[in-house]
């Protein structure tokens, strides 16, 4: 398998953080975050950019809350600087990703959204009589992430 050479210069490049940040944006523009950070976009931009080229991020300020959807559920919601640089960093990755899931996954991927996953689970449910439910509680916090950093390692 062939290896995705990502840099930190390529995640800092003002290109790139201008396109996270318009992404990190995209419906949330009027949060007192993002408009704490739009006012002073160049210079907010130029010390993330430096920020990352000296490692010093991600700065992992996250805002804890709890959300009832089913069930009550804790999320972490990054900074938004930190939201900028995972869009960045995507950027850059989402193509070797993309190769690399399978076709029935549908969360957080271009063109796959939630009424494609519908559609294709309606579909399904007319050919097979029986389905499975599955909820496996804590699942991300139990993932082990020596394994998922070696399997990260193998593609970038």
């Amino acid at each position: 398998m062939k290896r995705t050479r990502i840099t930190l210069a390529d995640i800092a490049d003002v290109d790139n953080l201008a396109l996270a940040t318009w992404k990190a944006a995209r419906g949330k523009r009027h949060r007192p975050d993002v408009l704490a950070f739009t006012d002073k976009y160049p210079q907010n931009m130029q010390c993330l950019a430096m920020a990352i080229l000296q490692e010093q991020v991600p700065y992992a300020r996250y805002r804890a809350f709890y959300i009832q959807d089913p069930k009550r559920r804790l999320i972490h919601a990054a900074c938004f600087e930190d939201r900028i640089l995972h869009h960045a960093i995507l950027n850059l990755a989402e193509t070797t990703f993309e190769r690399a899931l399978v076709d029935s996954s549908y969360a957080c991927r271009p063109h796959k959204g939630v009424h494609r996953a519908i559609s294709q689970v309606q579909r399904q449910l007319r050919r097979y009589p029986w389905y499975v439910k599955v909820d496996i509680a804590a699942y991300f916090p139990q993932i082990d992430h020596a394994i998922l950093n070696a399997l990260l390692a193998k593609r970038f």
